[in-house]
């Protein structure tokens, strides 16, 4: 008994899992914000802090890993904010989008080596240091 349920809870943690795109966690901060999640072509995380914090945050992690910003956008979304930031490396491709949800923003960063090959590893790097400098 105790093993065929086992196998049901693992069976309908493989299917959510599947239906959401493949997204896992891959690292967990303090409390709900923080958290950063592996989705198909990076990572992202909902931090805790505005807007301007949190952009403030992706360009000092920019800084700190020697990537050189190259473009910058910004655009109103109803009653929020979208921001756009890319850069680049001598071999990757970075660009960090980021929204307001209230009082907090939802970070993505994809970091593209190829235009079909990703690095999740750096993408991830430059998250945690956006979600440590946020706080």
């Amino acid at each position: 008994m105790y093993l065929r349920r086992r196998h049901l809870v693992t069976l309908t943690l493989l299917l959510i899992a599947g239906t959401t795109g493949g997204c896992l966690v891959a690292a967990a901060g303090a409390g709900a914000g923080g958290a950063i999640y592996i989705n198909d072509r990076g990572v992202e995380s909902l931090v805790a802090a505005p807007m301007e914090p949190a952009f403030g945050a992706a360009r000092a992690a920019f800084a700190t890993l020697e990537v050189t910003e190259t473009k910058t956008k910004t655009e109103q979304q109803g009653s929020g904010e979208r921001r756009e930031l890319s850069g680049e490396t001598a071999d990757r491709e970075i660009t960090v989008t980021l929204r307001t949800e209230g009082s907090s923003t939802r970070i993505e960063v994809v970091v593209r080596r190829s235009a079909v090959t990703w690095d999740k590893d750096f993408a991830r790097r430059i998250m945690e240091e956006i979600v440590s400098r946020s706080k």
